[in-house]
């Protein structure tokens, strides 16, 4: 992924993969508002946003969301989630490296390792779009798994059914993974079995270090606050399983 391209291996991965339980635990929603400092009536982009998991509790916390995501099929079922809560809501269908806007968020929610599939350069744009996004003082949150507790435990193959990726779907996935030293990447296979057919899908991620993220940060204008070891906000270690990462802009 050394080049610029629209045909990403995001582009070809089955639905199943992506959509999550469509509830979010709501300790996990409080903690976004928290760590972000967010008060009802505050504006957010969740990018990508998927089906509205996050936008939807976001929302019921009092938030006013626009998500943006790749998939039409996905926003389409998110429209149709916040109309049936009676909620507002704008989805927009788009590539996070292509945002454009400007000055109008206070806070961008990055959820649930959705950053790293770009190359170097990309995931770095990304970071400044976010940031260009935001109002002065507006915050980023990242959420990625953490490196250093994915190598101390790495698998290099791991097999699990589906029903823990979504309830309407039963089969086999297995996931075939290696670490990338040089590029600081896990590349991999994902197999799914279903139905009696098989489907695979090549897949490959960066995973950024705290200091790491620190760096990347400032060269898109931000300052790191906080870094969290969980997606319910507990303090990060070298265990943690997760590296919730949250940035400030410059006033």
């Amino acid at each position: 992924m050394g080049t610029r391209t629209r045909e990403g291996w995001f582009h070809h991965f089955d639905d199943r993969f992506w959509l999550k339980a469509d509830d979010m635990p709501p300790e996990q929603a409080r903690f976004i508002r928290r760590a972000l400092r967010l008060r009802k009536g505050q504006r957010v982009l969740d990018v990508p946003c998927g089906a509205g998991r996050t936008s939807l509790a976001l929302a019921k916390l009092g938030i006013e969301v626009t998500g943006v995501e790749l998939r039409s099929k996905f926003t389409n079922r998110a429209k149709r989630r916040f109309r049936k809560e009676g909620l507002p809501g704008t989805f927009l269908v788009g590539d996070m490296r292509e945002l454009d806007f400007e000055g109008e968020f206070h806070a961008v929610v990055n959820w649930f390792g959705s950053f790293g599939y770009f190359s170097e350069a990309e995931n770095l744009d990304v970071v400044r779009r976010f940031a260009r996004a935001l109002r002065p003082g507006g915050r980023v949150l990242i959420d990625q798994p953490n490196r250093e507790n994915v190598l101390r435990h790495f698998r290099h193959v791991h097999r699990s059914t589906l029903r823990q990726l979504g309830r309407r779907c039963s089969g086999m996935l297995t996931t075939r993974n290696r670490w990338n030293p040089k590029l600081e990447r896990i590349e991999g296979t994902w197999t799914l079995e279903l139905d009696g057919e098989t489907f695979r899908h090549p897949m490959t991620m960066r995973l950024y270090t705290p200091g790491q993220f620190k760096a990347l940060f400032k060269r898109a204008g931000l300052e790191v606050e906080a870094f969290y070891g969980s997606r319910e906000g507990a303090p990060h270690s070298r265990s943690s399983r997760a590296t919730v990462v949250v940035g400030r802009k410059h006033d």
